[in-house]
């Protein structure tokens, strides 16, 4: 069974990062990090502002109440930057990003079923509304389930989907390493 997806399904749960409470990465904590142009969600270079405000925004706190942990935090990082470094490393691992489905390749069919135009954040919460889920937990489960979950039904309605499976790695890793 492909590991990203039992991965998936397994590890999402809270976090304790850096004395904060965080749920599981879900949709709504990705639509917020772009809403504050968050490096973790769009190009840009990453500074300590920008990891606090990441942190704040998926522990569900004001990322404009700035505390003591906070400047102690920001402190810390300015002195020492493989500290933050590895703060910025492990928050990309909580993220979940690399427990997602991989695709083969992106269809004409997966681009016509995406919506042109429709911001994919979106499409993917609609697609798991329209197949039961109820909307707060459609933008609030594990960002890698939902993209899991719609994956899978787009597949049900006919979508071409192609998913390259950690087996399929593997083989083809296999492969390479007796070609040479």
């Amino acid at each position: 069974m492909d590991r990203r997806f039992v991965l998936a399904f397994t590890d999402p749960q809270r976090v304790q990062f850096l004395g904060y409470d965080l749920a599981p990465f879900c949709l709504r904590h990705r639509v917020r990090l772009h809403a504050i142009g968050s490096p973790f969600v769009e190009p840009g270079d990453l500074t300590s502002a920008h990891m606090l405000a990441a942190i704040k925004t998926c522990a569900g706190l004001p990322i404009d109440d700035v505390t003591g942990k906070d400047k102690a935090l920001l402190h810390v990082w300015g002195k020492d930057p493989e500290r933050f470094e590895k703060a910025a490393a492990d928050f990309r691992t909580y993220m979940l990003e690399t427990h997602w489905p991989k695709f083969w390749e992106s269809s004409e069919v997966n681009r016509k079923a995406s919506g042109v135009g429709m911001p994919w954040l979106l499409n993917l919460v609609a697609n798991l509304i329209a197949n039961g889920v109820d909307e707060e937990r459609a933008w609030t489960m594990p960002e890698c389930q939902a993209i899991w979950m719609s994956t899978c039904f787009s597949g049900l309605k006919g979508v071409d989907v192609n998913l390259l499976t950690t087996e399929d790695e593997e083989a083809m890793a296999a492969f390479t390493a007796s070609q040479g």
